[in-house]
């Protein structure tokens, strides 16, 4: 027996355990004091110690959670007129907002950020200098969110067909100072330049709008007097970008097919771009087909909930009625 115990020390007693437990509760209930002390002084002093945070603070923070308290806790929203809210988002940038959207508005109003797991991934994949694209910009979240990281040397062009969303882009682009990095294009992308189409989008879901042929947008506007038809310029993004591209995000509810045959030569132009394109099978008229030639080109992956890059099949894919994230790129992400 004492071969057996030789060398081991023996185990703590009761006391000793005792004791350490009560140092470690000290411990504890100093930490929380001071937290408490920390908490009232933030209540006390407001905003005046809730300074803008960047895009380099969150991103290098590395706590979701943390980053997410950080973009509420700044969140302030005023009523500019009628159809028109001034919001703060991602606890910095200035942003117009229309009043009448139900489905992305009030996430910017409350929370001050929108699809976190794309907002991360943007930050750590744009750079300064870049040329960066939003196609289909919306009210231009991702668009500023581009311009502050790609910075004065970069330049962001996003486009966007619907006329409203045009108007406050532009708003908020200059109210932020990024006048000349962000470059407006009030165009719907396809296949090829060409003759006009028909652009329908409604009050309540301008994030949703879509090209339709002209019986689909009839038949929608009786469902939805809210909604508006623009007929719109149609451009392809090999004709609107003929030298480099360096990031493309692509949100173009049902025209993703469109687009893409429309870029081919403009990805041939940029062999390192990196493309994130919002893929809904459901929607797409030829989806086995666009996934296969997409996966001819590019490693088959896709951005999920956490933000990270994960390898997905065109069998994962096709059977979904939600919208795949995919990641196109011969680059591997930051």
């Amino acid at each position: 027996m004492d071969d057996m115990t030789a060398g081991t020390d023996p185990a703590p007693s009761i006391g000793q355990r005792l004791s350490s437990i009560e140092s470690r509760i000290d411990v504890l209930q100093a930490e929380l004091r001071q937290a408490n002390a920390t908490i009232q002084r933030l209540a006390a002093a407001g905003d005046a110690v809730l300074p803008y945070v960047t895009v380099a603070q969150m991103r290098d923070m590395g706590d979701r959670v943390m980053a997410e308290g950080m973009m509420r806790a700044r969140c302030m929203n005023v009523q500019v007129d009628a159809t028109t809210i001034l919001c703060r988002m991602l606890g910095r940038y200035k942003m117009y907002l229309d009043r009448r959207d139900v489905g992305f508005a009030p996430h910017l109003m409350f929370e001050g950020f929108w699809e976190y797991w794309l907002t991360e991934f943007i930050w750590r994949n744009v750079k300064p200098g870049q040329v960066a694209l939003d196609v289909g910009a919306n009210h231009g979240y991702y668009a500023v969110l581009m311009a502050d990281l790609v910075g004065h040397e970069g330049v962001v062009h996003a486009f966007e067909p619907n006329p409203r969303m045009v108007q406050l882009l532009r708003q908020t682009a200059a109210l932020n100072g990024f006048w000349q990095t962000v470059q407006v294009h009030p165009v719907a992308l396809a296949a090829a330049s060409g003759r006009p189409m028909l652009f329908f989008a409604t009050e309540a879901e301008p994030k949703n709008g879509r090209l339709l042929h002209e019986a689909e947008a009839a038949a929608a506007m009786r469902h939805d007097s809210s909604s508006n038809v623009y007929e719109v310029q149609v451009r392809s993004l090999d004709d609107a970008m003929p030298g480099r591209v360096d990031f493309v995000k692509i949100d173009v509810e049902g025209a993703e097919e469109l687009v893409w045959r429309g870029m081919q030569q403009m990805i041939g132009r940029n062999p390192d771009i990196k493309v994130v394109m919002e893929f809904n099978p459901g929607r797409c008229r030829q989806a086995a087909e666009t996934l296969r030639e997409i996966a001819d080109l590019f490693p088959l992956r896709e951005i999920g909930f956490d933000g990270q890059v994960h390898p997905c099949t065109i069998e994962d894919i096709l059977p979904r009625r939600e919208d795949a994230l995919l990641y196109l790129s011969r680059v591997d992400p930051d």
